[in-house]
């Protein structure tokens, strides 16, 4: 947990330093990078304002909402779930900008994916043990399971463990031993996440307060809040609730199928209340955060949060509202 002044100092100096890749990272990380190419991506280091551009028209009105810092989401398939929660802590800094800042625990909602990926693959529901989910997948964990501090937990685990815990299963004799496996497997890769947290004091009954104990279901009410999230999918031939078009989400998720033209209309609209908006490209998912537009209301620039170092850059309007096959916010 960082002060807000030192929080932007520090995702400064993050934007700057060259991370390289985990080991094992490869595919992931060359897909985001492949999204920066296609965004034709301007790196930008957090709290500036992009170059301008002689092909810009002039900047009439700019949507800036506060970001958190950014997390690197290294060997992981875990893009959906950094950008989930990296929109929750924006959620927060909007609501409170003078209070304490919040980060959420990104091996926490790793654990929560593995756990429910094997259960159903117990349970014959799903086979694909992955990484990959969906923000509504992710909110439903959050919500089912709590969450906790990123400092109350360690960072996310190297994925690679994940065929010892399906050997351990597939060596189970009865349902039960195989539940027993599966646990003691997660145990070994990742260890439980704690029950126990802390949550940001923002009353003046302790003045002196930042943080107080709490249990992870109170963290998690905390930052959901009572916003009900919806997911969108551009379409020129279905219109209404359709099946949702990621193939890592699960069978009960749907997705509102509309216009494409639509969409640059919604995520004003997100932005302007206040709420991030989380836009999938290709395989990798991304925060948007804000926006420049024209004197006519259209967009010029979209300012993206990633989970891969540098974090913070902008783009065209144009190229990403050409590029992205499904977008997820706060419902209107």
């Amino acid at each position: 947990m960082r002060p807000p002044l030192l929080r932007m100092f520090t995702c400064a100096i993050l934007c700057l330093v060259a991370v390289h890749p985990a080991r094992g990272v490869d595919g992931d990380y060359k897909e985001a990078m492949r999204v920066r190419s296609l965004l034709h991506a301007e790196e930008l280091p957090l709290g500036a304002m992009p170059h301008a551009r002689l092909q810009d028209p002039p900047v009439a009105e700019t949507v800036l909402l506060p970001v958190s810092r950014g997390f690197n989401q290294r060997s992981t398939g875990l893009c959906w779930a950094y950008a989930t929660l990296s929109a929750l802590e924006t959620i927060h800094l909007v609501r409170t900008p003078d209070g304490p800042d919040v980060e959420l625990s990104r091996r926490a909602v790793q654990y929560y994916t593995m756990e429910d990926r094997y259960r159903r693959s117990i349970k014959q529901l799903n086979a694909d043990i992955r990484e990959g989910g969906i923000v509504l997948d992710a909110l439903r964990l959050i919500q089912s399971n709590g969450i906790v501090s990123f400092d109350d937990y360690a960072d996310v685990a190297d994925p690679y463990g994940y065929a010892n815990i399906a050997d351990m299963i597939a060596g189970a004799p009865t349902f039960t031993d195989r539940i027993i496996a599966l646990y003691e497997g997660l145990d070994i890769v990742y260890t439980a996440p704690p029950t126990q947290t802390h949550v940001p004091v923002l009353s003046t009954v302790e003045p002196n307060a930042t943080y107080a104990p709490a249990d992870a279901g109170d963290l998690a009410r905390f930052v959901l809040g009572r916003e009900v999230w919806q997911s969108y999918t551009p379409s020129s031939t279905k219109s209404g609730f359709h099946a949702h078009p990621d193939a890592d989400a699960r069978w009960e998720n749907v997705s509102w199928h509309m216009p494409h033209g639509e969409f640059p209309g919604r995520i004003k609209q997100a932005l302007m209340a206040g709420f991030p908006v989380v836009i999938s490209i290709r395989n990798h998912a991304l925060l948007v955060y804000g926006a420049d537009y024209d004197a006519a209301g259209s967009p010029i620039t979209y300012y993206i949060k990633d989970s891969y170092p540098p974090y913070y850059y902008v783009t065209d309007a144009n190229y990403l509202q050409a590029s992205f096959w499904e977008m997820t916010t706060v419902e209107l």
